[in-house]
């Protein structure tokens, strides 16, 4: 017995898996990044999970412990919504990654709020984001003194930057570092929804 593609009718070799020829496959995933929807590959769902490589995703998916992959596309591919929901779940994350955004959150806050002195608004908070550099602030009397940071492993924190859904952190889709962001574009509802979300 012959299997078809149902949406073509092409003959499907042994080595097709499903019910979709290759190209018809590719097809509905040019459909669905054409309508905007963020796509997890298995290395970025491995890294999402603290695990290796993507090998390890993989052999999580066919034990049946993973969310759906993408229906109709039999690549290990999953839509970042779906990922994000499952993982609030089961409450499952990098913690490495979680507190490298916590340490980011946190020099965000004290740049912004602890009156640290900066040349203007509209300038770079540059590497004192990740820890690195000396910060000075006025106290409440007015007097200057030093604003310790909480020291940040700059490699994660800059996959933290992108594992954010664009949709939800407009303000964070155009920067590709955390040290390109502007003094004026931190605010505290910022801050806030990426604590939330770490």
């Amino acid at each position: 017995m012959r299997r078809v593609c149902t949406q073509c009718s092409t003959v499907l070799t042994q080595y097709n898996p499903g019910k979709l020829c290759f190209p018809c496959q590719e097809k509905q995933l040019e459909q669905r990044i054409t309508y905007n929807e963020e796509i997890v590959n298995a290395m970025d769902f491995a890294f999402m999970l603290g695990l290796k490589n993507a090998e390890s995703v993989k052999r999580l998916g066919r034990k049946g412990k993973l969310p759906p992959r993408i229906p109709g596309v039999y690549q290990w591919l999953w839509l970042r919504s779906i990922v994000e929901d499952w993982r609030m779940q089961e409450g499952i994350g990098n913690k490495e990654l979680r507190m490298a955004a916590r340490g980011i959150t946190n020099n965000l806050r004290r740049c912004r709020f602890d009156s640290v002195i900066c040349l203007g608004p509209s300038y770079k908070i540059g590497s004192k984001v990740y820890g690195q550099e000396h910060v000075f602030g006025t106290t409440d009397t007015g007097r200057v003194e030093s604003i310790t940071l909480v020291k940040v492993d700059r490699p994660v924190a800059l996959n933290a930057l992108k594992q954010l859904p664009k949709k939800d952190f407009p303000k964070l889709s155009d920067i590709t570092d955390w040290a390109d962001l502007t003094y004026d574009s931190i605010s505290e509802d910022l801050i806030v929804r990426l604590e939330a979300y770490f």
